[in-house]
């Protein structure tokens, strides 16, 4: 496969030798004052800084944003906008993940065809091999569908609760790849995603089939009545549903707390009562084996004392930004 995308590369490259690109025998003078465009085989950034490290540093960034302009202006027909479909608060996260990412580009090897010493500074014009470039960022690829390959097997044979855990993996790393097609797109115009586009698609459809067979039951103590509650609603807003005698999952909540005051010279820190949390959330499949426990260990403090303390649920929020839902439940 890379062989082909060489052989297509280097004639797509021959071809447009006679557009805007370096000349080798124009000076350096001549090469900051006129940078060349960017070519199919080449990208180009002109830097400055007070170091030709740090002017080199500055012309890649310039490539960076160039790329990422042309990442976020074509997201939205990407394959992976495409394989998301309408489900637009994944979609939102993927993007900004991957302009993110487009942003601080790995780039390896940059050639400085151009470098200028004057009163200010450096100037640096670098010259970045789009090629290498991209097999840079497929082979990023490739090691992640490797570990989507072997979760896959995994999932393929699990029961309802095992596949619910091993789903959190498949979903992170569908998560890298989504992020990784759009830029590799944009590096490499010819590039055909379809060999994982079809599987990935495969995978999506049938976790999302899965997860619309669970049922929750949640059950929690008193100190863990509005973690249950927040937990029900980010469930729902995946379109779980609810039984106390269908279930097929059975949450378990319980929360410990310490209380703590802490002296300060803040006389509004020192007036907050603090809960030392320990919560630990088990799930249960139907038959009242346990599919997994996770614990987390948290702090809030309150002006209103400490159950309010407690019950507070910022630090248990922050946790489900970041790792959704169902990781939050599992622990995965």
């Amino acid at each position: 496969m890379y062989f082909k995308s060489l052989l297509l590369f280097l004639a797509v490259a021959f071809l447009s030798a006679c557009g805007a690109s370096a000349s080798p025998s124009a000076s350096s003078e001549d090469l900051l004052n006129n940078p060349p465009l960017d070519t199919v085989s080449s990208y180009y950034g002109l830097g400055h800084g007070k170091t030709i490290e740090k002017a080199k540093k500055d012309a890649l960034g310039v490539i960076s944003s160039n790329i990422t302009v042309e990442v976020s202006s074509t997201f939205e027909n990407s394959v992976t906008a495409t394989r998301q479909g309408d489900v637009s608060m994944v979609l939102s996260d993927v993007k900004s993940d991957t302009i993110t990412k487009s942003k601080s580009i790995q780039f390896g090897e940059a050639k400085v065809l151009a470098s200028k010493k004057g009163s200010n500074g450096w100037d640096v014009l670098v010259e970045v091999n789009r090629f290498l470039l991209s097999e840079t960022y497929k082979r990023k690829l490739d090691k992640a569908d490797r570990k989507l390959k072997t979760e896959w097997s995994i999932y393929q044979t699990a029961d309802a609760s095992e596949k619910l855990k091993v789903s959190v993996n498949i979903e992170k790393l569908l998560q890298e790849t989504d992020s990784l097609f759009p830029i590799i797109h944009v590096i490499d115009t010819h590039f055909d995603a379809s060999e994982y586009t079809s599987r990935y698609a495969e995978y999506t459809q049938a976790i999302r089939e899965s997860k619309r067979g669970l049922v929750f039951k949640i059950e929690a103590d008193q100190n863990s009545k509005t973690l249950a509650s927040l937990i029900r609603s980010r469930l729902s807003a995946q379109n779980a549903t609810f039984s106390d005698s269908d279930y097929t999952m059975l949450l378990k909540i319980t929360t410990k707390a310490k209380k703590k005051k802490y002296k300060s010279e803040n006389a509004k820190f020192a007036a907050l009562t603090f809960a030392l949390r320990i919560t630990n959330i088990k799930a249960y499949d139907r038959s009242g084996k346990m599919t997994s426990k996770v614990t987390y260990k948290t702090k809030e403090g309150s002006s209103k004392g400490f159950q309010d303390a407690i019950l507070r649920t910022t630090k248990y929020k922050k946790k489900l930004d970041e790792v959704g839902v169902m990781a939050f439940i599992t622990g995965n």
